[in-house]
């Protein structure tokens, strides 16, 4: 992993981070932000945190639960494992996806959500998507499990399906279709981990991977600032109950 020279103070911070990254990898570019300076690991594989201890039993048995109750509850479930799992992720489930979006400034308002984090630093994250799939797959482009098998088997094995070719001990970005309201707005992408060692720890990463500093102090200016250019969380999660809690913010904000 490389530390970005930038430290996102302010907005105009930002803009240097983006012009930093730019400049590295001179094409496309995926946005994360995290409050803490976690490891960037997929939530099925951070042990002790999102669920006690890694195995693949546990990964398959929580993906057919949640196959077995979602499809009455989502008027829209999708037709195939593959949009599935981006769906189970997109909710909150614990699966071997990382979410990334194009937009460092929605990046910037996921690294600010949880106000508990605010006494940590947090990090911005920039990722070059194609020198990442270069490394891993040696396909340098973005990756479809419907015409990689690779990545089709690493998309497969949750779901306990044989798989043509088994699952590589790789990570990669992928390309899907965005079929809930929540990746459209959000801007999504994702990455897809055969690896449960954390892509920041990766051998080789500082090759597609920058990190930028959030300091703990800023945090709370950064989020007005984002607030008046209309980045708010209720528009990145467009349902009544995030609507609610911005009104809520906002009222104790005036008062």
């Amino acid at each position: 992993m490389r530390i970005g020279k930038t430290t996102i103070e302010d907005l105009h911070c930002l803009l240097d981070a983006v012009g930093e990254a730019s400049r590295r990898f001179k094409t496309e570019i995926w946005w994360r932000g995290q409050g803490k300076k976690w490891p960037l690991l997929p939530g099925v594989y951070r042990q002790g945190v999102c669920i006690p201890k890694y195995t693949e039993r546990c990964e398959k048995d929580m993906c057919i639960r949640f196959l077995l109750g979602a499809q009455q509850r989502h008027t829209s479930w999708p037709g195939d494992n593959v949009h599935a799992l981006a769906t189970m992720q997109h909710y909150g489930l614990p699966t071997r996806l990382l979410d990334w979006t194009e937009s460092p400034l929605f990046a910037l308002l996921f690294a600010l959500m949880d106000s508990n984090c605010d006494h940590e630093s947090g990090t911005l994250w920039a990722l070059n998507p194609s020198v990442l799939n270069d490394t891993e797959i040696g396909k340098a482009n973005l990756l479809s499990p419907y015409t990689n098998d690779q990545v089709k088997a690493l998309f497969e094995a949750p779901f306990n399906i044989p798989c043509t070719v088994p699952p590589p001990d790789k990570n990669a970005a992928i390309i899907l279709r965005q079929i809930d309201i929540r990746m459209t707005v959000q801007l999504s992408a994702f990455t897809i981990h055969g690896k449960t060692t954390a892509i920041d720890q990766v051998k080789g990463s500082e090759r597609y991977l920058i990190g930028f500093t959030i300091p703990p102090e800023k945090k709370e200016n950064l989020r007005k600032q984002l607030f008046i250019l209309g980045i708010r969380v209720s528009n990145i999660f467009p349902d009544l109950d995030h609507l609610s809690r911005e009104i809520k913010e906002w009222q104790a904000r005036e008062n």
